[in-house]
């Protein structure tokens, strides 16, 4: 794992290569990473940029941080104040974690913050599916203790696997939620694995009503968002993980939610691995 200095000047150190260089992925996405171009203006004034689209990530103008953006809205632009804008050239930065459609942004008089563009499957289970674990047998049966901070727990040697189940008990809240801000898993060396090609296969309920907690956020990069379960769901909750190809694990670090008290802290919890996929049952 690196922290990416986020400073114009590190950004400005890269090497780029023209758009051409690059075409989109079966979903339709150009490469994640970081975009480099400018823009003119005439009359330097006030404005708006879209960004819809584009996937996740932070925009830069003439070196100055104008905001995060996000594709599904609703907020589809970003505010520029004129005193940040040159008349001629300018230069305009864009970091996106998961690619753009197009490489392009417009002006617009006015802000577009009500335009929802939820994609087609935000969450990640189909109704009346979920794994079958009545023969599996669980690598790691083992308590959380309660409080806010990172927490980890070896599995007393490593083993080799590609899709992990995690199963939270129970909570220490005496509720029937359970939430996780950031998760990891560690290799053989007691590393962490690199989460960017990681997918959730599955989980038993997350809460997209009431907030964006969905179960992604287990590997967002931001200890500020996280995955909890929709209320009124009981326990037993769990959610699996494709790592993208079988791995050495050691390892996982959990993190609960930052608020006072960790709402939705697990207490209790059990891990299963596969190399496979788990089978599953109501299909």
């Amino acid at each position: 794992m690196y922290n990416l200095e986020d400073t114009p000047d590190f950004y400005d150190s890269m090497e780029y290569s023209t758009i051409g260089n690059f075409s989109a992925d079966a979903s339709g996405r150009l490469p994640r990473g970081v975009y480099r171009g400018t823009f003119s203006v005439d009359k330097p004034g006030d404005t708006y940029l879209s960004f819809e689209c584009w996937g996740k990530g932070l925009v830069y103008v003439n070196g100055h941080a104008i905001g995060r953006i996000w594709e599904i809205g609703p907020q589809q632009t970003l505010y520029v104040p004129g005193c940040w804008l040159n008349k001629g050239d300018n230069s305009i930065m864009v970091f996106d974690i998961l690619g753009p459609s197009r490489a392009r942004s417009r002006g617009f008089r006015k802000p577009q913050l009500d335009k929802l563009r939820a994609p087609g499957r935000i969450q990640h289970r189909e109704e009346g599916i979920q794994p079958d674990l009545t023969a599996e047998t669980p690598l790691l049966a083992a308590e959380f203790k309660p409080g806010n901070g990172w927490l980890e727990q070896e599995f007393g040697q490593p083993v080799q696997a590609r899709y992990i189940c995690f199963e939270a008990l129970d909570s220490h809240n005496s509720d029937d939620r359970a939430a996780i801000a950031e998760f990891y898993i560690l290799d053989d060396n007691g590393e962490r694995l690199s989460r960017e090609p990681w997918t959730i296969a599955w989980v038993d309920s997350e809460d997209v009503e009431q907030g964006n907690h969905s179960a992604d956020k287990l590997f967002d990069l931001q200890e500020s968002t996280y995955w909890s379960t929709a209320p009124g769901s009981a326990f037993p909750h769990s959610f699996v993980i494709d790592l993208g190809s079988v791995r050495n694990i050691s390892a996982i670090q959990y993190l609960p939610r930052m608020e006072h008290g960790a709402p939705g802290a697990i207490k209790n919890y059990r891990v299963y691995v596969k190399t496979s996929p788990f089978s599953r049952s109501g299909s």
